[in-house]
């Protein structure tokens, strides 16, 4: 008999932050024709269980938790061993599982170790000791800082499935290390400490993570969790903490909640247990649903995403979930696949799409890419029809799986709305076919047939962007290894990650730098002209010889250009017109022909330089701006965040300004004053509050070509954030309202309030949302406008802007107001 170690140690963090996923199994056996769970033979009476000894306290008694003096108890190990007993009861106790474990023994009887610490920890996890579970008392928490290498202070505890038969896929041996170093003070019984026990033990049984109930509860209020699709009304609110399922990746072990969750009382915990360990009467005296979820096209599978079905009479004790694709991990390709058992005959339950939380598990989970919905009998794609808060309830039969395949909604011509993985897009190439990102440090190049070309670790990104072909990306390299990196350009050779790295060099030999989340650089590009032959950015100088070169008011952080070629290089643009008395300026953003240059200095007045000219410093006048960021490919469209007059264009070459109005206060965006509340609530009008206060400031971030197209961000802390969308013939518009009347569902819970590129046609866009690491690819080629009362396919920006003025109405019918 091959026996093979599994352990991969699955932690409940204090405080995890992660993605959590619905109840399955934590492992999978491939020694099969399918992937199929671990699972402990329930066949031969009781799993034994053994327990750790622990320190002696000053009177002689065995120790789990020590008082603050260190010298005696808190909690002894024989009030441990009680609460480990009372644990693996819960599970013993669920009715229709077949699953049993009692205490046998000791560690110390098996192994005679009679004090498992970090010291002595290899002795049990390096090596099988024998059929059943092994539960350590960590006193100190040195197991899991000396060996498991997680603090003693974030994490509560560690369990899992440590050796199986792989001929059979039988576990014969599972490990629970539980933390006495964290243990509340007012846990004077433990009983708080044992949702913990119970929760690992779940683990050692091979039971991976649940959210049904427990994001309801924990999640603070601006995470906005609802049991159903937070777009419904009169959705149940969560009334108990015995509502809280115990395998939920987060605990409170110094509340109530805590004790609550050591009592398997959900459903859904009863259900994935029985799962693994079932009567024979739990498949013919329970009902059960299966389905598969798909995208859009109604073909592809999609796994990751949380699906729960919930009683309508007792919507979360009697609630149950099941990840799509749970049961192979990824193992096999997309896999939407779900099965939800265990439902009680003659309820009617609701069934819908769940958003991921937090936690750690074994299937990787996925966003859902269009909205969470309800599932009803008119399931489709549509989202003209399939109404997501409309749910058909459904009726469970004992030994009866129902049939409930879900698909996300959404339209399949149009305008889509594609997601990318948790990273930012942070540079669309202006022929339109691929992007430049990063994600945390990491620069990457992503287009929608080859996927994600990530770049060497030793190359850096910190606003990484892309020229016109797609081919130069802006990073930033140390060359030299003394620890400061400088601006440089990663040129592509052909469709491979193969390419070189091109230095752009620095202002100060390479002695010093800013420092940042990317490192400490010399220099560090902001922009890359179309042909890749002209970057501009920051620089670093030594003005005052201090060795430095980061000094308050002395001029030491600079614009630079770098241009390619033999008479080119890196050289300071002018400043001799920027006031002294700023911590810096710096050039960002250069027009295609690598003619005009926009900066800025100190975050509060725009700059300019036209043709490495004298800097043109666009801060007080009537046309005051703040920023200047987007610029046409010629470089004669510059739009500005001005002060009093909203985006503005400005022409650098003739100096001419022309107003090109704002989104629209009460419409786009409310105004919240900070002592009359929503004045849009109060009766104001959009015209008396943009007379009181001015119109809406809308930061222009990009532009097409010819500066027809220009995307932007709007708000503040006070208003929210929307995207802005312009178009030249139309006006502004906010990119929710616009993508709401196309019609594009992948956007009604996820609005793009971030756009950041635009290709050269104005018809692609590339954003996501502020303050979150996430992007979409949005293809804009094909919008629709209602004309007499018919859908119409037209192109844009040039087919809307022409259907629009000759009568018709921007979206499809069915989402016009």
């Amino acid at each position: 008999m091959k026996r093979t170690s599994i352990k991969i140690a699955i932690g409940l963090a204090l405080a995890a932050t992660g993605s959590a996923q619905a109840a399955g199994p934590l492992y999978l056996w491939q020694g099969g024709e399918t992937p199929t769970p671990y699972k402990w033979d329930t066949s031969n009476g009781p799993i034994p269980v053994y327990t750790d000894g622990g320190p002696a306290d000053a009177n002689g008694v065995p120790t789990f938790t020590f008082d603050y003096n260190g010298e005696f108890a808190f909690l002894t190990i024989e009030r441990a061993n009680e609460i480990t007993a009372f644990a693996f009861n819960e599970w013993n106790s669920v009715s229709m599982s077949t699953f049993d474990a009692q205490i046998a023994g000791t560690i110390e009887s098996v192994t005679g170790i009679a004090d498992v610490t970090g010291a002595n920890a290899t002795e049990i996890y390096d090596q099988e000791n024998g059929y059943g579970f092994f539960v350590n008392y960590d006193t100190d928490g040195s197991i899991l800082e000396d060996y498991f290498g997680v603090s003693r202070d974030g994490v509560l505890g560690i369990a899992f499935p440590e050796w199986a038969d792989e001929a059979t896929g039988e576990i014969t041996e599972a490990t629970a290390v539980i933390n006495g170093w964290y243990v509340y003070d007012t846990d004077t019984e433990g009983n708080m400490m044992a949702g913990v026990f119970t929760h690992e033990f779940g683990h050692a049984i091979n039971l991976s993570h649940t959210q049904v109930n427990g994001d309801l509860a924990y999640a603070p209020a601006y995470a906005n969790r609802t049991a159903g699709p937070r777009t419904c009304e009169d959705l149940p609110v969560i009334e108990y903490y015995q509502q809280i399922e115990t395998m939920f990746p987060f605990i409170s072990n110094g509340s109530p909640a805590a004790e609550a969750q050591s009592e398997i009382s959900v459903t859904d915990d009863k259900v994935a247990i029985s799962n693994l360990y079932p009567t024979a009467e739990y498949a013919t005296e329970l009902g059960s649903i299966s389905g598969v979820l798909r995208l859009k096209d109604g073909q592809t599978e999609y796994s990751g995403v949380n699906v729960i079905a919930r009683n309508v009479n007792n919507p979360f004790f009697d609630a149950v979930s099941a990840q799509a694709g749970d049961q192979t991990q990824g193992l096999v390709g997309p896999d939407g696949r779900f099965t939800i058992n265990g439902l009680t005959p003659g309820e009617s339950y609701v069934l819908y799409i769940n958003e991921i939380w937090q936690g750690g598990f074994p299937t990787t989970p996925q966003p859902i890419v269009s909205q969470a919905e309800y599932w009803n009998e008119a399931e489709s794609n549509d989202p003209a029809t399939d109404d997501v808060c409309d749910a058909t309830p459904i009726v469970a039969e004992a030994g009866v799986t129902k049939t409930a395949d879900i698909t996300f909604n959404g339209y399949l011509d149009g305008i889509q709305y594609t997601p990318i993985v948790s990273a930012f897009l942070t540079d669309m190439a202006k022929n339109g076919r691929s992007s430049a990102g990063q994600a945390g440090t990491t620069a990457f190049k992503w287009d929608a047939i080859h996927g994600f070309k990530v770049l060497g670790e030793d190359i850096v990104g910190g606003n990484v962007k892309t020229n016109r072909n797609g081919k130069v990306l802006t990073v930033m390299h140390d060359r030299n290894g003394n620890g400061i990196g400088e601006a440089a350009l990663f040129r592509f050779k052909g469709e491979s990650l193969k390419g070189e790295i091109q230095h752009l060099g620095d202002l100060n030999g390479n002695t010093c730098g800013g420092t940042g989340q990317s490192g400490t650089n010399a220099s560090y590009p902001w922009d890359v002209d179309a042909a890749g032959h002209t970057v501009v950015g920051t620089a670093y100088v030594d003005t005052d010889g201090d060795g430095g070169c980061s000094t308050y008011a002395k001029q030491e952080v600079v614009p630079f250009i770098w241009t390619h070629g033999k008479d080119g290089g890196m050289r300071q643009l002018d400043n001799s017109g920027i006031p002294r008395a700023t911590s810096w300026a710096r050039a960002h953003a250069v027009s295609g022909n690598g003619k005009v240059v926009l900066g800025n200095n100190g975050g509060s007045a725009a700059l300019a330089w036209v043709e490495e000219g004298p800097v043109k410093v666009l801060y007080g006048g009537e046309y005051s701006a703040r920023e200047a960021t987007a610029v046409s490919y010629d470089g004669t469209k510059v739009a500005l965040d001005t002060f009093n007059k909203g985006p503005v264009l400005w022409n650098p070459y003739t100096e001419e300004y022309t107003e090109i109005g704002s989104l629209t206060w009460c419409v786009d965006l409310p105004y919240n004053h900070f002592f009359l509340g929503n004045l849009c609530e109060q009766g104001f009008t959009p015209e008396e509050i943009e007379a009181a206060v001015g119109p809406i400031a809308v930061l222009p971030i990009d532009m097409n070509d010819d500066g027809t197209v220009i995307v932007g961000r709007a708000g503040s802390l006070f208003t929210g954030t929307v995207g802005g969308l312009y178009v030249e013939g139309l006006g502004w518009m906010s990119l929710a309202k616009f993508f709401e009347k196309q019609g594009v569902a992948e956007a009604f819970d996820f609005p793009m309030d971030n756009p950041l590129s635009v290709d050269g046609d104005g018809n692609k866009l590339v954003g996501g949302l502020a303050g979150a690491q996430m992007s979409w690819y949005v293809d804009m080629s094909e919008v629709f406008v209602c004309e007499d009362g018919k859908d119409v396919s037209t192109t844009f920006p040039g087919g809307l802007v022409n259907k629009v003025q000759n009568g018709a109405e921007i979206g499809r019918c069915a989402f016009i107001d």
